[in-house]
């Protein structure tokens, strides 16, 4: 067997372990030459198709440590990841298998096992929520070391059936379940003679924090070139998407502060006499009137139309508002008031193109001006207004693919009707910082004299 450079520097400072008994028994000179090691395979992830890893490492920080319950252990401070490696248990693995549990941490940072933890601790034993933890990030990873734990190795140990891209939370219950029956039959636990005390492993997890802002950070600044690692795809999608607010809160918003006409009140004077106590004042009635308008030369279907007006009539249940709905094309087609769903007519076939003007030409003309307004339409109309809106509130809802409106001032608020998967971030600015801070990690590793292990 042919051994690399990598293998010589990791054998070397494995004989070096032998005089070490506890932490402080470390000197410097070894510690540089471990972190160097350590680096060298955060430079392979970097190289490789993994590279998100490898840049996810640039902001952890390093250090070593001894008798540790796991090979690496994870901290969180204020502003960074700790990543403390055990020099022993280390040097005792391939480079491959560094590499894989390095991955393995990073995955439990991506997947928010550090606060998932503290809840399922409630529920289950920390040996079933250990498990389960551990099984839900290595099916992603390949070179994993033979003490680590597997989805077919539980699935043999417990005799069950889990499969592969469930839930934690679903790991955990189905381990747990499989241990107490383990212990009700007596059968004595396979997993209490391991290496590794399965059920004081990620212990570090408990103290830290809510620190997802951190993740976050972290992992935006990782994620290059939206290149995302097996498994990781839903969640950095997920981070880098822009925060979309839904079209149904805003109108829940808008819903109970939106004022039509006027009531009488006694706890107000009357303006124009008021010193005739006997005259009863005003107030802004907030009686809400929504004008919702259909674009029905756009791909909306029927039962788009029958779940809109039905969140709709969710949100109003409890609020005294009026619905009417309009049907627009490149003309105003039908208007007509709906008191529930059941009002709801079919929608007319028709295949006309998309002009915004009609529905404010109409609104203005026909007594809408204190309505709120909700258009939903693939977005394709004309690029100006030919008519001014009179009101207050607008929200334009697309739903098409189309990511904005052709108006060039929609005189409102534009919303989707359902959320995007558009990322928005500067890669070239990731890029820079990232290439920036690896050069000063480099030049660091050349002034510690360790030119000799390269």
């Amino acid at each position: 067997m042919e051994y690399t450079s990598f293998d010589e520097l990791r054998r070397e400072l494995l004989k070096e372990t032998l005089a070490f008994r506890r932490r402080e028994d470390i000197n410097s000179k070894f510690k540089r030459k471990f972190l160097f090691l350590i680096e060298r395979c955060s430079l392979s992830l970097m190289e490789g198709e993994d590279n998100f890893f490898g840049l996810f490492m640039v902001k952890i920080k390093r250090n070593i440590g001894m008798n540790l319950t796991w090979p690496i252990e994870t901290e969180a401070t204020l502003t960074n990841f700790v990543m403390t490696f055990d020099v022993v248990e280390i040097l005792n693995l391939s480079e491959k298998e560094i590499i894989a549990l390095i991955k393995h941490e990073i995955l439990h940072i991506m997947y928010d096992h550090y606060g998932r933890t503290k809840s399922l601790r409630d529920k289950y034993s920390p040996l079933a929520v250990n498990l389960a933890m551990d099984i839900s990030v290595n099916q992603f990873i390949k070179n994993m070391p033979a003490f680590s734990y597997k989805i077919d190795s539980v699935n043999m140990s417990l005799n069950l059936n889990l499969n592969q891209d469930q839930s934690l939370e679903s790991y955990a219950y189905k381990i747990d379940m499989a241990l107490k029956d383990k212990i009700k039959n007596g059968d004595k636990n396979k997993f209490e003679d391991d290496l590794f005390d399965m059920e004081n492993i990620h212990e570090s997890f408990l103290s830290m924090n809510d620190i997802k802002d951190l993740s976050k950070k972290t992992a935006l600044s990782s994620f290059r070139n939206g290149r995302a690692p097996n498994g990781l795809e839903d969640i950095l999608s997920g981070i880098v998407e822009k925060p979309e607010i839904s079209w149904s809160k805003y109108l829940k918003r808008l819903i109970s502060v939106y004022p039509s006409g006027y009531k009488k009140t006694i706890t107000r004077k009357n303006r124009r006499q008021p010193d005739r106590l006997d005259l009863r004042g005003v107030l802004r009635n907030h009686i809400s009137k929504i004008l919702v308008a259909i674009d029905i030369s756009g791909s909306i279907t029927d039962e788009e139309i029958k779940e809109i007006l039905r969140e709709i009539f969710n949100l109003i249940k409890n609020n005294n508002v009026k619905v009417t709905l309009a049907e627009i094309d490149n003309e105003v087609r039908r208007v007509y008031e709906v008191k529930n769903k059941n009002d709801l007519r079919t929608k007319l076939d028709r295949r006309g193109g998309t002009e915004f003007s009609p529905l404010f030409k109409y609104a203005n003309n026909n007594g809408f001006k204190d309505h709120l307004i909700i258009y939903f339409t693939d977005g394709m109309g004309e690029e100006k207004l030919t008519v001014k809106p009179m009101n207050h509130n607008i929200i334009w809802v697309l739903t098409g693919k189309s990511e904005k409106l052709s108006l060039n001032e929609s005189c409102g608020k534009i919303l989707k009707l359902k959320n995007s998967n558009k990322y928005e971030f500067d890669k070239d600015l990731v890029g820079i910082e990232i290439a920036r801070e690896m050069i000063r990690e480099l030049d660091n590793l050349n002034n510690r004299d360790l030119e000799g292990y390269r």
